[in-house]
């Protein structure tokens, strides 16, 4: 079924057909009107598209969809840095520049990040069938080996060089950040601002970070996520406004140079992602296009903001009314499950103390090989101070949550405390799971993958999407 609902704001006959082409692959319905003044209120708009190409959106939209509603503007290229600033409003996903066509993946994966709240992951950019590949980061050392293999992948792709070159100084910017200026203590101070970086080059480990990279012909993706959530819309904003007005970035004074990083991911990418989950996770996403006519052109032409928040349940039209609903207590088939993950925690802890004490292997992964045993290979090269767990369920869509918030599958996860986390995972047509990891059977960095067991045939359900 349709669950969700669009109000588009435009005169252009031929924007119209573009967005109605693409409105049932994001699961919605849609009204187009000329301005506010046409929009119906027979439906609650979920996502207002506002085509702000000659002028500044109609500000009765505001007052005409609800407080919780999104919204995507479309500007000229020639008004995108100058409008900036409206993603101080936390209304406001997307700033997309239009000139007559849209990148369509670019569109629906928008639509749907700003209408489910599931917002994390670089393959979200990118069609079924993209390989992408993941790493888990801990120091310095790890940061510029991981470089060093993003930029051999990026040459394997074919990305020409003047590109590679942005990717890795993107690459370098984002990691750097995520790795010792995202971690905060209890006052919300950076944790590292009075280190140098021969200081920060030699902490043998920090807060863990994961890194993804992929192509799609079209594009070149880079993704870096941290675990700690520090980075605010407000801030990001500000950070913004610096790059869209800087002339230099050779700024000395310890203040003025709070953000500089941004200006140079900024100006070398060709669109702009930022995944918030405040006081959790921050991910940022850079996409380089790859047109091979050499006509590339620098600088950043979309940015998102998207905020992480759990999908609301959504009613189930049973197939069977006389059948009861699945219980979330596992099934004899789920402790089995659950048997074969704990037997995956003991393998890869083993592997974990084997490689206790030996240098970190590289982080490189091999081309064509499967990312999840790279990823599983990052995580048990190093045994961090903190223990970290990353889930790979299968299905690989599944739902999960760790101590009650959704998490992303293969997201670095930190176990803290003395108290068990509750793991649960759920995916339509499996039986759900449920454990706990205690911070005491986690050594190090491990990877557990727990593939769901399928519900009996008369039990599933249909679930509208």
């Amino acid at each position: 079924m349709l669950r969700h609902h669009m109000a588009v704001i435009t005169r252009d006959s031929r924007l119209k057909r573009e967005i109605q082409r693409l409105t049932a692959a994001t699961g919605s319905t849609a009204d187009f009107a000329a301005d506010a003044s046409g929009l119906s209120c027979d439906s609650a708009v979920d996502l207002a598209i506002l085509d702000a190409r000659t002028g500044d959106p109609d500000p009765r939209v505001h007052a005409a969809t609800p407080g919780d509603s999104a919204f995507i503007l479309l500007l000229d290229e020639q008004r995108f840095l100058d409008k900036l600033d409206v993603l101080g409003d936390d209304r406001v996903a997307s700033l997309m520049c239009y000139s007559g066509a849209f990148d369509e993946d670019e569109f629906i994966a928008s639509a749907t990040k700003a209408l489910r709240g599931t917002v994390f992951g670089l393959p979200k950019y990118f069609p079924w069938g993209v390989t992408t590949y993941t790493m888990v980061v801990h120091n310095y050392e790890e940061k510029n080996r991981a470089i060093e293999g993003i930029v051999r992948y990026g040459h394997a792709a074919g990305v020409r060089g003047p590109v590679r070159d942005r990717i890795q100084v993107v690459a370098d910017e984002l990691m750097m950040n995520a790795l010792y200026h995202a971690p905060t203590d209890a006052d919300g101070n950076e944790r590292f601002r009075d280190k140098t970086v021969k200081e920060l080059a030699q902490l043998p480990s920090v807060p863990p970070i994961e890194v993804q990279y992929g192509a799609s012909g079209r594009y070149f993706g880079v993704s870096v996520r941290d675990g700690g959530g520090s980075l605010t819309r407000q801030r990001l904003v500000e950070h913004l406004r610096r790059a869209r007005n800087a002339t230099t970035v050779d700024d000395t004074a310890p203040e003025s140079r709070r953000g500089l990083g941004l200006i140079t991911v900024f100006r070398s990418v060709s669109k702009l992602v930022f995944n918030l989950d405040p006081g959790h996770s921050t991910e940022v996403i850079g996409l380089f296009d790859m047109d091979p006519s050499g006509k590339v052109k620098g600088g950043a032409r979309s940015v998102h903001v998207f905020r992480s928040r759990p999908e609301p349940e959504q009613e189930e039209a049973v197939a069977d009314e006389e059948t009861p609903a699945v219980s979330l207590r596992p099934s004899q088939r789920g402790l089995l499950a659950l048997a074969a993950a704990l037997v995956a925690v003991v393998a890869a802890l083993a592997v974990a103390v084997a490689r206790r004490g030996e240098p970190a292997a590289s982080l490189q992964p091999e081309f064509g090989r499967d990312p999840a045993a790279a990823a599983a290979d990052a995580a048990g090269a190093a045994v961090a101070a903190t223990p970290v767990v990353v889930l790979s369920p299968e299905p690989a869509d599944a739902r999960i949550t760790v101590g009650g918030r959704p998490v992303h599958a293969g997201t670095p996860i930190p176990i803290g405390g003395d108290e068990a986390v509750v793991v649960t995972m759920e995916a339509a047509g499996y039986q759900a799971f449920e454990a706990q990891i205690e911070r005491s059977a986690i050594p190090g960095a491990v990877t557990i993958q727990v593939p769901l067991s399928p519900q009996p045939l008369a039990r599933r359900t249909l679930r509208s999407r």
